[in-house]
């Protein structure tokens, strides 16, 4: 008992204080024990960027396909060049020689 006693009067009067305990077991409690804590919000965080980037290559790729989209409206040529590589369609006068 006398030493927990000599401890205890080594604690600097500032620890002792109940407002510091109590601050002290609430930043605790609020960034390891809380359901919203700092190690699930940095995981929150980088799923979040992880999720922004797929956004941002599927917007490339929308816009990339929206532009052959329209080359194909507009242009016949490229129309015909597309049907030809994707349907196999051909001429009349034509024989298509698929190599594998």
């Amino acid at each position: 008992m006398l030493k927990l006693k000599e401890f205890y009067e080594k604690i600097p009067e500032v620890f002792k204080n109940k407002y510091f305990i109590v601050g002290f077991l609430f930043i605790i409690w609020i960034s390891f024990l809380d359901e919203n804590n700092l190690v699930s919000l940095n995981q929150q965080i980088n799923t979040l960027e992880e999720k922004q980037e797929i956004i941002e290559s599927l917007k490339n790729q929308i816009k990339e396909i929206e532009d052959k989209l329209e080359l194909l409206n507009n242009d016949q040529k490229e129309l015909e060049k597309f049907a030809r590589e994707n349907f196999l369609m051909k001429k009349e006068n034509e024989d298509i020689i698929l190599i594998k």
